[in-house]
């Protein structure tokens, strides 16, 4: 069935070949970003289509019951979804809506009719066309035509407009028949059935059908939605019933004035007038008189038809107007948000469930995020509608953020632990469910502990279609043997200060990285005007770059990655950086999908996804487009070409086989290495010494991280496997009580540099504070530069994740120096003082002359770190009322305090552009409290993102430009961004600590990629970055993702990251660049 879906789709591209090709790629253009979105508009005859067609049968087309089945199918369709080159299981990972590709005309039908300008112009003709129709009919009854009936003309008119837009409903419909039976349906139907005039002009007494044209004016309760007139139900609800009512009424007097002329006796019928024996505006007010129950009884109906109709009238009347005016007395007087989701509306839309610990900020962040204009043509095809669940009735700030998201934000009172209130919002029924945690616990495992109830409630109650996504505050509830018992499936756990602390020491030696991550997936705010040629734009245009996924025309297959690379920037100014593709992963000897930072050498395939950098999904949709016609017009493409093999060698031979030569096996990545618990780690180093015959393993898995090579010389002499009387009994060679005390040793016996246990720091207090004595200094006197970690209010819990990342082998390992004003303890000490060259010094930041001891002077890097602890109230009413807690009230933390005024001492000693300190900030707000103070003004971005989102702007201040500023209230994207990319934290974790490679389709651990920094090469100074991406890709084999630009370029106050350049920014000597290499 797929080969007879792939020829159908190759005869469909046949008969597109007649449309005109695209542009030379190779051809110049000012703009970048217009120049890729120009290639939208071109056809592509080359992408076969490999979705499977659900209307395609094995049997033949004469079977009654395989013809029944397709005419099913497509009256109502339940499988007509966005047609995307990949698999099932690429689809589970980047969201089909995400990752682009062809676009079925029904879709694009449905965006146009549901959203944008194009839609909100529909809709608005569609009312003034039934306000027209009913006008006209009114003037109709008053004059009688007979030559040119003008009247009778516009409205044929309007009843094929009505007919088009009806037809275009009905098949760009995802279920067709719920649409036809629905009362938008009927109403439609309704309206279009006066399209019989246009072709028999003449029907007798038929001119009261052309009334129904009339009933269309309901939809303009959809158009004042979309434009933000009415938000609440409430208001809905008043406009439907009046804008309903109204029609009603001029219905009922259309047909009132029809049926006393026309049922009358023929002889009272011949002394009525042209007007009828009762006019238009005598039934209208009759109609109005009996529906509001106060019959004057000046105007009667004199036939016994009419009288039927004014029966009807006031049975209608008495009937339906209370009902729906109890409706919306209940919907005003109910308990608030106490309803429940209508399950209609999840119909080919994504629904998302927001719960957990909700506060304001987190909320503002996520919705900002998913509606972010730069995936506006995306929520047109497939709508997006979001459930905030929380515990507490909404403050009338977050009331006022909902509605600006015009009823695709819904809020429900209630709790994720019960039963019955997963199921008012449809849980089972939703896309991916959030567990968001509360960042201002006190308690952070009590909060964990509530997480992990809320998690497995939500686990248990939905289905395993559900993606169910917690955040949690420690990295021991990560790791947790509870989520053992889910059959590894539903739950992910994220935990991102674990990356706060480890990207922080990451940006000691790559300058910048905190912002380059963070912008990398995070949504754009837009500027409406800013200085051309100046550090605003080009940060703006860094900003404004995320990572999307990239579905592979057919002409890239079978090329190498490196070229695919060099093609994709030449003509899109794209960066592709990374490729998830289908390896066979040696440690659970099967197929899984991965994702590879700068693969070199990588022969493309049909089923690899390339991820790229650029500015919008509309960029990556371009690429998708191209074909083998557009690829030969490149000039590098007409090069003789070696056989893929020689090319291959070429390319990245030599490079790849100089370190696979000189890569030994102690030379090994900690990618795999997690902080495992005690017990693990006991079962890994029992069985790690089991002889590879036995145990069937590899290289890789012991370069990951699990175990060790055996060891005869081994200097400590305890896993010598001939010298235990167990032998037989455990393979490692000794018993389980020398095993046990060995891995309570401190500091741990290994190069695993896992975290101690409790167990452990308890055990060994007495070796750990003498670890601690030996340690300290009194000052700072040491040969090399040294990074000095500043603390004030407390100790930082996960310290052991910073100096971890700085004590990898093959990276430079700094000394690094503690101050904090009080001795630590034995449990905080024994996290840090397990690697070598840290020290300790007691002494306050907060005094000058204690950073002088320390060695700020001499400092590499100055690292103010903060702590979670007791908030400062700046509201002015305090912060312990209960019912308060969920307002937006303006709070610091006292560590924030504290930074602010280190930092600002540092400053004093050093100087203020020594752009040696990283400030750990716990609130957003306070990163614009540090030098240099530069702000965009809430003017220059566009008013409707700037009230989704105003924390935004933090992004533009000049702290956090640098990488001197950062937050972990900023790793948000962690969670929000999975949402479109389950690879979203196996990306952050190759860029920080360095990614696996990928050596003959399996999964391996030599030569890992790691983004670094380097310094401009001379011969690219002063030249287009353009020159500097091709070089450094030609020449060292290594791939440039953006520039850290250096203070005073283009008038910055400060350095600023500027990710993927445009090609024509000219490289400084001062700069330096990203690479993965």
């Amino acid at each position: 069935m797929m080969m007879l879906n792939r020829i159908q789709s190759e005869k469909a591209d046949d008969g597109d070949n007649g449309k005109a090709e695209a542009d030379d790629v190779g051809s110049s253009h000012q703009n970048q970003k217009d120049k890729a979105k120009d290639l939208l508009h071109t056809g592509n005859p080359d992408v076969p289509t490999t979705t499977v067609n659900p209307f395609v049968t094995k049997s033949t087309a004469s079977s009654f019951k395989n013809r029944y089945e397709q005419l099913s199918s497509l009256l109502n369709s339940q499988y007509r979804v966005k047609k995307v080159e990949a698999s099932g299981r690429v689809l589970d990972t980047y969201h089909d809506s995400f990752l682009f590709g062809k676009v079925p005309p029904t879709v694009k039908v449905r965006a146009a009719l549901r959203g944008g300008w194009i839609g909100h112009a529909w809709h608005l003709l569609e009312f003034i066309l039934a306000v027209t129709s009913g006008v006209l009919y009114m003037y109709s009854t008053y004059y009688e035509y007979t030559i040119f009936n003008w009247v009778s003309r516009a409205q044929n008119y309007i009843s094929v407009a009505f007919l088009v837009d009806y037809v275009l409903r009905v098949y760009s419909e995802s279920v067709r028949l719920y649409y036809i039976f629905s009362l938008w349906g009927l109403i439609d139907i309704l309206s279009v059935l006066p399209i019989i005039f246009l072709f028999r002009e003449g029907i007798s007494g038929g001119r009261i059908l052309r009334l129904l044209q009339f009933l269309r004016i309901v939809r303009v309760t959809s158009l004042m939605s979309k434009l933000g007139v009415v938000g609440s139900t409430v208001l809905q609800q008043i406009l439907i019933l009046i804008t309903s009512t109204f029609g009603a009424v001029v219905l009922v007097a259309g047909i009132l004035q029809y049926v006393e002329y026309h049922g009358a006796p023929e002889s009272k019928r011949a002394q009525c007038s042209l007007e009828g024996c009762i006019n238009f505006w005598d039934a209208f007010y009759f109609t109005i008189v009996t529906i509001a129950t106060v019959g004057y009884g000046d105007i009667t109906p004199s036939t016994q038809l009419g009288q039927l109709v004014a029966i009807c009238t006031i049975v209608a009347a008495l009937t339906i107007l209370p009902i729906q005016i109890g409706r919306i007395t209940f919907l005003a007087s109910r308990r608030p948000y106490g309803g429940s989701f209508n399950e209609r509306k999840i119909i080919q839309s994504r629904y998302l469930i927001l719960s957990g610990s909700i506060s304001f900020q987190p909320i503002q962040e996520y919705l900002a995020e998913f509606f972010n204009p730069t995936h506006c043509e995306d929520l047109e095809i497939y709508p997006l509608r979001v459930t905030i669940l929380g515990p507490f009735s909404p403050s009338f700030e977050l009331k006022q953020l909902l509605s600006l998201y015009h009823g695709l934000v819904e809020f429900i009172e209630g709790s994720p632990i019960k039963s019955a209130d997963l199921d008012r919002v449809c849980a089972k029924r939703a896309t991916a469910f959030f567990l968001l945690a509360d960042k201002e616990a006190q308690d952070r495992e009590v909060e964990d502990a509530g997480q992990i109830m809320k998690a497995l409630a939500v686990h248990r109650f939905c289905t395993k279609e559900v993606r169910i996504i917690v955040e949690v505050l420690e990295p021991e509830t990560q790791t947790s043997a509870v989520w053992d018992n889910i059959d590894n499936r539903g739950i992910e756990v994220v935990c991102p200060i674990k990356y706060h602390y480890r990207m922080i020491a990451r940006s000691c030696l790559v300058k910048g990285l905190y912002t380059f991550i963070t912008n990398l997936f995070t949504s754009e705010i837009k500027i409406k005007t800013f200085p051309v040629n100046s550090f605003v734009s080009e940060y703006f245009h860094s900003f404004d770059n995320e990572v999307y996924p990239l579905i592979f025309p057919k002409a890239c297959c079978g090329m190498l990655f490196e070229e695919v690379v060099e093609f994709v920037f030449e003509n899109f100014n794209v960066v592709l950086f990374a490729l998830d593709v289908n390896v066979i992963d040696q440690e659970k000897q099967e197929r899984s999908r991965k994702v590879f930072l700068n693969p070199k050498g990588h022969i493309i395939d049909a089923d690899d996804i390339g991820l790229v950098i650029c500015w919008d999904l509309r960029s990556a949709y371009a690429i998708s487009k191209f074909g083998d016609r557009h690829m030969q017009k490149v000039k590098w493409r007409k090069k003789k070409l070696q056989s893929s093999i020689e090319l291959q060698k070429y390319r990245t031979g030599s490079i790849v086989d100089e370190a696979e030569r000189t890569l030994t096996a102690e030379n090994m990545s900690y990618t795999a290495v997690s902080e495992e618990s005690l017990e693990s780690r006991m079962k890994s180093e029992i069985c790690s010494r089991i002889p590879e015959v036995i145990k069937n393993g590899t290289d890789d898995a012991l370069e990951s991280g699990y175990g060790r090579k055996p060891s005869r010389g081994d200097d400590r002499g305890s896993f010598n496997g001939s010298s235990s009387e167990d032998e037989g009994a455990y393979p490692r060679g000794m018993s389980l009580e020398r095993a046990t005390e060995l891995l309570l040793a401190w500091p741990p016996i290994g190069s695993t540099h896992a975290q101690p246990h409790a167990a452990v720091l308890e055990r060994r207090r007495d070796v750990i504070l003498q670890n601690l004595k030996e340690r300290t200094v009194p000052v700072v006197s040491l040969n090399v530069p040294h990074i000095l970690v500043c603390c004030q209010s407390n100790w930082p819990q996960h310290l052991f994740y910073f100096v971890k990342e700085l004590r990898k082998p093959d990276q430079p390992n700094p000394p690094i120096v503690v101050l904090y004003p009080d001795e630590p303890t034995a449990k905080q000490w024994g996290n840090v003082g397990i690697f070598e060259e840290v020290y300790f010094i007691k002494g306050s930041p907060i005094y000058e002359l204690d950073l002088m001891r320390g060695g700020v002077l001499q400092a590499e890097k100055v690292v103010i770190l903060g702590f979670h602890d007791t908030p400062v109230d700046l509201s002015g009413e305090g912060i312990g009322d209960d019912n308060k807690i969920h307002r937006r009230v303006p709070s610091a933390q006292r560590s924030d305090v504290d930074n602010i005024v280190i930092s600002a001492n540092v400053e004093r000693l050093v100087g203020i552009h020594a752009e040696v300190m990283i400030v750990d900030m716990q609130h957003t707000f306070a990163l614009h409290s540090l030098r240099p103070k530069f702000e965009i003004q809430k003017k220059h971005v566009l008013e409707k993102d700037y009230k989704r989102n105003p924390d935004a702007l933090v992004h533009f201040g000049p702290p956090f430009m640098e990488g001197k500023a950062v937050s972990p209230i900023l790793l948000g994207f962690l969670l929000r961004a999975s949402f479109y990319n389950k690879n979203t934290i196996s990306i952050v974790e190759q860029l920080i600590e360095g990614g696996h490679t990928i050596r003959n389709g399996t999964l391996s651990y030599r030569n890992p990629r790691r983004l670094k920094q380097v310094p401009v090469p001379r011969e690219y100074v002063n030249r287009q970055y353009a020159e500097l991406f091709i070089g450094l890709l030609h020449n060292q084999g290594i791939l440039a993702l953006g520039l850290y630009r250096a203070r005073g370029t283009l008038g910055a106050q400060s350095a600023y990251v500027f990710t993927n350049p445009l090609k024509e920014t000219i490289v400084f000597k001062a700069d330096l660049v990203y690479v993965i290499s």
